[in-house]
Protein backbone atom coordinates (compact mmCIF):
# COMPACT_ATOMS: atom_id res chain seq x y z
CA UNK A 1 0.00 0.00 0.00
CA UNK A 2 1.24 3.48 -0.91
CA UNK A 3 0.31 7.07 -0.23
CA UNK A 4 -0.46 8.70 -3.59
CA UNK A 5 0.70 12.10 -2.30
CA UNK A 6 3.97 11.51 -0.41
CA UNK A 7 4.61 8.07 -2.00
CA UNK A 8 5.42 6.42 1.35
CA UNK A 9 5.02 2.65 1.39
CA UNK A 10 2.96 1.01 4.16
CA UNK A 11 2.20 -2.56 5.21
CA UNK A 12 -1.04 -4.02 3.84
CA UNK A 13 -3.03 -3.59 7.07
CA UNK A 14 -2.70 0.22 7.00
CA UNK A 15 -5.37 2.07 5.01
CA UNK A 16 -4.51 5.75 5.52
CA UNK A 17 -1.27 7.74 5.30
CA UNK A 18 -0.21 8.84 8.78
CA UNK A 19 1.18 12.15 7.50
CA UNK A 20 -1.16 13.09 4.64
CA UNK A 21 -4.36 11.67 6.17
CA UNK A 22 -5.56 10.32 2.81
CA UNK A 23 -6.49 6.77 1.70
CA UNK A 24 -3.69 4.55 0.43
CA UNK A 25 -3.61 2.92 -3.01
CA UNK A 26 -2.24 -0.45 -4.08
CA UNK A 27 -0.08 0.96 -6.87
CA UNK A 28 1.47 4.35 -7.43
CA UNK A 29 0.77 6.22 -10.65
CA UNK A 30 3.79 6.70 -12.87
CA UNK A 31 5.74 9.86 -12.20
CA UNK A 32 6.27 12.40 -14.94
CA UNK A 33 9.89 12.15 -16.11
CA UNK A 34 11.98 15.03 -14.75
CA UNK A 35 12.84 16.33 -18.20
CA UNK A 36 9.16 16.56 -19.23
CA UNK A 37 8.18 18.81 -16.33
CA UNK A 38 7.73 22.49 -17.17
CA UNK A 39 9.69 24.22 -14.40
CA UNK A 40 8.95 27.84 -13.46
CA UNK A 41 10.99 30.19 -11.29
CA UNK A 42 9.52 31.68 -8.15
CA UNK A 43 10.52 35.09 -6.78
CA UNK A 44 14.26 35.03 -5.97
CA UNK A 45 15.05 34.80 -2.25
CA UNK A 46 17.77 36.64 -0.33
CA UNK A 47 20.15 33.79 0.41
CA UNK A 48 20.23 30.14 1.37
CA UNK A 49 18.59 30.49 4.77
CA UNK A 50 15.30 31.69 3.29
CA UNK A 51 15.51 29.15 0.47
CA UNK A 52 16.02 26.31 2.95
CA UNK A 53 12.98 27.45 4.95
CA UNK A 54 10.82 27.44 1.83
CA UNK A 55 12.27 24.13 0.61
CA UNK A 56 11.40 22.44 3.88
CA UNK A 57 7.77 23.48 3.61
CA UNK A 58 7.61 22.56 -0.10
CA UNK A 59 8.99 19.14 0.80
CA UNK A 60 6.39 18.71 3.55
CA UNK A 61 3.68 19.64 1.02
CA UNK A 62 5.08 17.13 -1.51
CA UNK A 63 5.75 19.87 -4.07
CA UNK A 64 8.70 18.96 -6.31
CA UNK A 65 11.35 21.67 -6.42
CA UNK A 66 14.99 22.53 -6.96
CA UNK A 67 17.10 25.60 -6.21
CA UNK A 68 19.67 27.54 -8.16
CA UNK A 69 22.04 30.10 -6.70
CA UNK A 70 23.05 33.20 -8.63
CA UNK A 71 26.14 33.07 -10.82
CA UNK A 72 28.63 34.56 -8.34
CA UNK A 73 27.80 32.20 -5.50
CA UNK A 74 27.70 29.08 -7.67
CA UNK A 75 30.76 29.94 -9.80
CA UNK A 76 32.99 30.64 -6.83
CA UNK A 77 31.36 28.10 -4.47
CA UNK A 78 30.58 30.81 -1.93
CA UNK A 79 27.82 30.30 0.60
CA UNK A 80 25.10 32.77 -0.35
CA UNK A 81 24.39 33.26 3.35
CA UNK A 82 27.75 35.07 3.53
CA UNK A 83 27.42 37.22 0.41
CA UNK A 84 25.50 40.50 0.48
CA UNK A 85 22.92 40.68 -2.29
CA UNK A 86 23.10 36.96 -3.13
CA UNK A 87 19.91 35.49 -4.55
CA UNK A 88 18.60 31.93 -4.62
CA UNK A 89 15.79 30.97 -6.98
CA UNK A 90 13.47 28.06 -6.35
CA UNK A 91 11.89 26.29 -9.32
CA UNK A 92 8.65 24.29 -9.12
CA UNK A 93 6.49 22.53 -11.72
CA UNK A 94 4.14 24.97 -13.42
CA UNK A 95 1.04 23.34 -11.90
CA UNK A 96 2.36 24.16 -8.39
CA UNK A 97 3.43 27.76 -9.14
CA UNK A 98 0.45 29.55 -7.55
CA UNK A 99 0.47 27.35 -4.45
CA UNK A 100 4.25 27.79 -3.96
CA UNK A 101 4.15 31.56 -4.57
CA UNK A 102 1.40 31.90 -1.97
CA UNK A 103 3.48 29.87 0.45
CA UNK A 104 6.47 32.21 0.02
CA UNK A 105 4.22 35.21 0.54
CA UNK A 106 2.85 33.72 3.77
CA UNK A 107 6.27 32.64 5.08
CA UNK A 108 8.33 35.67 4.12
CA UNK A 109 5.82 38.42 3.38
CA UNK A 110 6.92 38.63 -0.30
CA UNK A 111 4.76 39.11 -3.36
Amino acid sequence: MYCPKCRTQYVEKVNECFDCKIPLVEELPEETPFEKIKWVALTPLAGEVYAEMVEEVLHDMSIPHFTKSDWATSAFNISSANLVGAKVTIFVPEEHQDEAAKLIEELLGKK
